[in-house]
């Protein structure tokens, strides 16, 4: 994979991690929930594993 290509998923990545805290304060869980679990498919394309269990660590722990 290219290198803008991690970038860009890494980027995505971080970008749905923010949505996610929105959410999160807005008092939307399942929504948040969705979106941190979006983040960790785009760490996984950007071959970033240490981001991507520690994203997936943070939805396991919202209960909706």
């Amino acid at each position: 994979m290219s290198k803008q290509l991690i970038e860009f998923a890494n980027k995505k990545g971080d970008y749905y991690v923010e949505l996610a805290e929105e959410h999160l304060r807005s008092r939307e869980p399942k929504k948040a929930k969705s979106l941190l679990l979006s983040a960790v498919e785009w760490y996984k394309k950007a071959g970033n594993e240490e981001k991507a269990n520690e994203t997936k660590k943070r939805a396991d722990e919202i209960e909706i």
